[in-house]
């Protein structure tokens, strides 16, 4: 009996070596191909490509688009990219007209007067704000591309105090923009402002920071408030925004 186990534990052996020394599976085979796009921004058509299991790599410059996948993916993503490559994924620009409106509890304000286009965000305000009156202190204007940075800066605004005035300077940024598929909204992502803003205090000018960071969704033409900054206990500032689409 024992003679017995012995040799089923030598005829074991070699199995379980072969077991142990089963080759690894080969890594799958990919093909490599450069697409140029013709409308489409290359790095906006890599972030929606994600979806597959690829390499990618986007050149705007260039207009192209390098991709690494296997024969299988890389025929989905042809398809996808001849169906997002078309005439009206081609870049446009974006004029982004910024408001600083100023509201205060007295009826004496720094700044001037409120355009007459924006009668109709002023009496939202006072519908919504106990302040008495309202003035403009700065406007930017800012131009974008689809898909791509854009920043502007002024110091055109300035606050009296006697005979001796201050500068505001504004710092406008975007991470970028793109345009909806109704054509008429636009998706702002990551804008930033950052405004430094002159107080008197004592007698003197001092200054105090004011910043947001948030996504913006407009309509083309509409006067959107898209951010309400305090500046002191008797005085606001609101952030009016509109957006126009060149094409």
């Amino acid at each position: 009996m024992k003679r017995f186990l012995l040799a089923v534990l030598l005829m074991a052996l070699p199995l379980a070596a072969q077991e142990e020394k089963k080759p690894e599976p080969k890594p799958p085979v990919t093909v490599q191909k450069l697409f140029v796009l013709k409308y489409a921004d290359p790095q906006n058509v890599r972030n929606l490509l994600q979806v597959f299991h690829a390499n990618f790599d986007a050149n705007r410059e260039m207009r192209v688009l390098a991709v690494d996948a296997t024969p299988e993916t890389m025929a989905a993503i042809e398809d996808a990219i001849k169906r997002l490559d078309i005439p009206s994924a081609a870049p446009a620009n974006i004029d982004l007209t910024i408001y600083l409106v100023v509201g205060h509890e007295s009826e004496n304000s720094t700044g001037g007067a409120v355009p007459k286009d924006l009668d109709g965000v002023v009496t939202q305000l006072k519908s919504a704000f106990s302040f008495k009156s309202y003035s403009l202190l700065d406007v930017l204007a800012l131009r974008t591309r689809t898909g791509q940075q854009a920043n502007t800066t002024s110091s055109g605004g300035a606050v009296q105090n006697g005979n001796n005035s201050a500068p505001v300077v504004t710092n406008f940024r975007i991470e970028n923009a793109n345009i909806g598929s109704d054509g008429a909204s636009i998706h702002i992502s990551r804008l930033n402002a950052g405004i430094k803003m002159p107080v008197i205090s004592g007698g003197s000018f001092g200054y105090t920071d004011l910043g947001m960071n948030t996504d913006i969704d407009i309509k083309e033409g509409q006067k959107v408030v898209i951010g309400r900054l305090g500046i002191s206990k008797d005085q606001a500032m609101f952030l009016v925004m509109t957006a126009k689409i060149l094409q």
